[in-house]
């Protein structure tokens, strides 16, 4: 029997990188899993052949989340396929490289959608049914740029904000649910070898690793099982918290 065995959950961004290894893990730990992606069915749906290859249950569903009506939508079609939704791992979200006094309007903007909008529609569409039925868990996807201000050259002011906003709004709403039956976490990755990896330039990112005590990066699979972990009963008691995996990163050396 898996850890997970009986639950149904959400993990928005699904389609590749650290989300796809999160729906991946799930699935071997048990639960029914919505493979989510923005815009690309096709990356969707091969994660959830992959799943039933697997001995897994999982379905693909499309929609920016940074949206009210395709956030309720999202969770409405878990809803009617699988009859709950228990776990949601808000995780969908960019990344901006750019010095602040060149940030755009429009990446101010795209930040806030995808990554802080995200998670408040998700999570606000998510949490009744987790509340009606006494049980449930919220883990969304922060970052290390909240907590290391320079990286040696890439430059995440725009981001920060965003992500920082999702820190910040997980513990008051821990509080909230906290008698409920219902944990809210977020789980930091440091520099994760993912595709994203590409969006962010390549001498920031060569000075970046030299801040990881470790020297390496992550693997997408460090993170799912950190997920996993905040999702099972052994982390009931564990709620408004932020676990950092990020190989010593925010150490400071």
């Amino acid at each position: 029997m898996g850890v997970l065995d009986g639950r149904v959950a959400i993990v928005t961004g699904s389609s590749r990188g650290i989300g796809r290894a999160v729906a991946r893990r799930f699935a071997a730990d048990g639960a029914k899993v919505v493979v989510h992606c923005r815009a690309t069915m096709d990356n969707a749906e091969a994660v959830v052949a992959e799943i039933a290859r697997a001995g897994g249950t999982a379905m693909a569903v499309k929609g920016n989340v940074g949206h009210k009506q395709d956030a309720e939508a999202i969770v409405a079609a878990a809803e009617k396929r699988f009859g709950k939704v228990d776990i949601l791992v808000s995780n969908a979200g960019i990344v901006i490289d750019r010095p602040f006094l060149e940030s755009t309007d429009e990446d101010w903007a795209r930040a806030m959608d995808s990554n802080l909008n995200g998670f408040f529609y998700m999570t606000r569409a998510a949490l009744p049914g987790m509340v009606k039925r006494g049980w449930g868990r919220v883990i969304a996807t922060g970052s290390c740029i909240t907590e290391i201000a320079d990286f040696g050259g890439n430059k995440y002011s725009v981001c920060t904000a965003s992500k920082g906003g999702i820190s910040a709004m997980l513990r008051p709403i821990a509080a909230e649910v906290a008698r409920q039956g219902v944990t809210v976490n977020g789980v930091s990755p440091g520099y994760i070898a993912t595709e994203m990896l590409g969006e962010i330039d390549a001498s920031g990112l060569e000075a970046a690793l030299g801040l990881v005590p470790m020297r390496r990066y992550g693997k997408p699979e460090e993170i799912a099982a950190a997920m996993a972990f905040l999702a099972s009963d052994d982390a009931a008691y564990i709620t408004g918290q932020i676990l950092r995996v990020n190989g010593g990163m925010s150490m400071g050396g």
